[in-house]
């Protein structure tokens, strides 16, 4: 939960310019969707109201090398924003509701994915360093089970494209990935640091099971040279 009373809160959306950017190596395997998610989290924690302008600026700001205009890196593309949570609806990925006139609320899922990113990504800072908020840690066991629940009712056909997206695989594809590349598999499993040895094995196998169940032999070969690449993060 934020804490509203840290002088370093977001209190409204002209404040937004004052946050820094992620590091891009901690969000370039992530969907479009889930770093929109991200920002509409953090935008409901500040109590601002989460209209496409405020979402546009914020994820911007944050992950400037998926929403920056391509050639112009210092303005934001609301266009992929739009598309972003276009894609979020109901009918697509069932993230949110809402819409460009009304503003858009993130429902449980999307709110789960706003919880666990930040679990990955850090609270928002400023160029500074200041912390933009507080995130309590008694909802660590509930953010736990609320990651499990969001994985049992993931469609496997969608977690396979994810696979086939990310910067992992595109390493493996042209035959570069390395145990250097670690923080893609991280970017790969939804995974941090410090991401407890049996949350990880259980990502993996999540994975393997949907290559299995898709019956699509690329990626099962490409998860097992995962596993070879690094056993120390996938065995106990």
């Amino acid at each position: 939960m934020l804490d509203m009373t840290d002088p370093n809160s977001i209190q409204n959306e002209s404040d937004l310019v004052r946050v820094s950017e992620k590091l891009s190596e901690l969000y370039q395997d992530y969907p479009l969707t889930s770093l929109t998610a991200y920002s509409m989290y953090w935008l409901h924690q500040w109590k601002l109201k989460r209209r496409i302008e405020a979402i546009a600026i914020l994820s911007w700001r944050l992950f400037p090398d998926k929403f920056a205009m391509v050639g112009y890196r210092q303005y934001p593309d609301a266009f992929r924003t739009n598309r972003s949570l276009l894609q979020m609806q109901p009918k697509y990925r069932n993230l949110l509701s809402g819409s460009a006139v009304t503003g858009f609320s993130l429902n449980q899922r999307g709110n789960d994915i706003g919880t666990d990113l930040t679990a990955v990504l850090g609270v928002p800072t400023t160029s500074q360093g200041d912390v933009l908020g507080s995130v309590s840690t008694s909802n660590s066991s509930t953010n736990s089970t609320s990651m499990k629940k969001a994985a049992r009712t993931i469609e496997p056909e969608r977690e396979i494209a994810r696979v086939r997206t990310s910067k992992a695989f595109e390493k493996w594809k042209d035959q570069i990935m390395t145990g250097r590349d670690l923080i893609h598999i991280h970017g790969l499993l939804g995974i941090f640091d410090h991401t407890p040895a049996n949350v990880r094995i259980s990502a993996m196998k999540d994975l393997e099971k949907y290559a299995t169940q898709t019956k699509d032999e690329e990626i099962q070969r490409f998860l097992t040279d995962v596993r070879k690449t690094f056993p120390h993060l996938l065995n106990r």
